[in-house]
């Protein structure tokens, strides 16, 4: 029971140490702006900015120790403007590996056709519908982009694979069908916006989880009810993502999202008692015991992070979020791949 005031101020004046790891404060945009200064600030704002402060100390170390970089992302990523800022990263040789969804590969090759629009969240879904509009979020997707899609881009890219088949007597596998489709954006246009394009050109690794999903799947159904003898074969895509990864002198992890990607990567970094370097990105919570929403830690009880302090997850929009960490971690210079 409280009696009086002196108790009260007992419960409110309690003693106290100074406990902590350094200053809260904000950039000072009274002296100016300066991008080193301002990029570097994130790390004393405090809450999801200093996570991101994190992100962007460890991408810096993971290029100053050469580390191999592999990069996961989900179909929505590519869906955004931020596929441009992939392109750019792979372009760039900024990153060592890529895995993705069936939508943020197909995604990427559709915008080398037709651009994505802004739209609205609100629209409505039915009369879209009757105006052959896709809608991701505010973004609108003409369905003129997937006829072309399926008519003219994915069938050159099977008749191709299945003339190779019949030539060689081996299944295609699903390695080769991804570095077909870049080789096939050769042919047009705008192929130079694509990071699958760039990944081609570069030799860098890109595999797309699950291949069969989407509308690459669609066209997969529909091209062997003409030619049932084609298969696809997935194993090739785990050798060279376990081998990438065992190979590695350090290994980071830089994935925007949950999902399959995520999975892949991390599952595949158990080969080597985790990842050196994690930065995670994503708007999961663990309290659904999703692999999307898994922190850093949670990861680490599996060996899919290693047990240091070299990792971290950034809560919140990665459209907000990513465009921020390029600039202040992967911007300038190029970088080797790795083996």
């Amino acid at each position: 029971m409280v009696d009086g005031a002196s108790d009260i101020k007992k419960s409110l004046f309690k003693p106290s140490v100074e406990l902590g790891t350094g200053k809260i404060k904000g950039y000072d945009f009274g002296e100016g702006f300066d991008a080193e200064k301002f990029f570097n600030s994130y790390n004393d704002i405090g809450f999801q900015a200093s996570k991101l402060g994190k992100a962007i100390s460890l991408i810096r170390k993971m290029r100053a120790e050469g580390a191999t970089i592999f990069f996961g992302f989900t179909s929505n990523v590519t869906s955004s403007g931020l596929r441009d800022m992939i392109t750019y990263l792979v372009k760039n040789k900024l990153v060592h590996f890529l895995v993705t969804t069936t939508g943020g590969l197909e995604e990427d090759i559709l915008k080398t056709h037709g651009d994505f629009l802004h739209g609205a969240f609100e629209a409505e879904g039915a009369y879209l519908r009757q105006l052959g509009i896709n809608r991701t979020g505010d973004i609108f997707v003409p369905n003129e982009r997937y006829v072309w899609f399926y008519e003219t881009f994915m069938k050159d890219v099977l008749c191709t694979l299945y003339a190779k088949q019949k030539e060689t007597g081996k299944i295609v596998d699903t390695v080769e069908f991804v570095r077909q489709m870049g080789r096939t954006l050769e042919g047009f246009d705008r192929h130079e916006e694509s990071f699958a394009y760039w990944a081609n050109k570069n030799d860098i690794p890109l595999i797309c989880i699950p291949l069969s999903d989407g509308a690459i799947g669609d066209n997969i159904y529909l091209f062997k009810k003409d030619n049932p003898d084609f298969d696809v074969s997935l194993a090739a895509e785990m050798d060279l993502l376990y081998e990438r990864v065992m190979a590695a002198n350090k290994a980071g992890a830089v994935i925007i999202g949950g999902s399959v990607p995520k999975h892949h990567i991390m599952m595949a970094m158990m080969l080597r008692e985790g990842a050196d370097y994690t930065v995670y990105i994503n708007t999961g919570v663990e309290q659904d015991g999703s692999n999307g929403g898994a922190s850093t830690d949670e990861a680490m009880s599996w060996g899919k992070v290693a047990p240091n302090d070299d990792n971290v997850k950034v809560w919140g929009d990665a459209t907000i979020i990513f465009p921020i960490l390029i600039a202040a971690a992967f911007r300038g210079g190029s970088g080797a791949a790795r083996p």
